[in-house]
């Protein structure tokens, strides 16, 4: 056996978020079962995907001015290996209608903030099956 058999594989996350304290409350939370690279913009988040497989994306859908995390979504959906990496809108709005719009728009989960650290864990943990 070696290293990587006995130690468990740390989930890769790009964290697409324009707020610090945001990107870090995050960060922390996660950080026991996922190594995070995170960026502010669409743009830059697309130019991530582009030279790393992540295994999960958490999309911020209001990245402030010039593109917004859908936009982001759809281009990154295009990216080969992407096509079904889930992408999880981590938003505020959380309106009637709005997980859905979310969904439809290629994002594969929703989380509306603000959220507990176990709400988060227990998200990944079903899609990873991660303890």
């Amino acid at each position: 056996m070696n290293d990587t058999t006995e130690k468990k594989q740390l989930i890769n996350v790009l964290l697409v978020e324009d707020n610090n304290e945001n990107k870090d409350v995050i960060t922390y939370f996660i950080r026991t079962i996922c190594k995070v690279d995170s960026i502010g913009d669409g743009p830059s988040a697309i130019d991530m995907a582009k030279n790393k497989q992540y295994d999960v994306i958490l999309m911020d859908i209001n990245l402030g001015l010039g593109m917004n995390g859908l936009e982001a979504t759809k281009i990154i959906r295009q990216i080969p290996g992407y096509e079904s990496v889930p992408i999880i809108a981590v938003t505020a709005y959380a309106m009637v209608g709005d997980k859905e719009i979310f969904l439809n728009a290629g994002c594969s989960h929703y989380i509306s903030k603000p959220f507990t650290k176990q709400e988060i864990l227990e998200l990944l943990n079903n899609i990873f099956s991660v303890n």
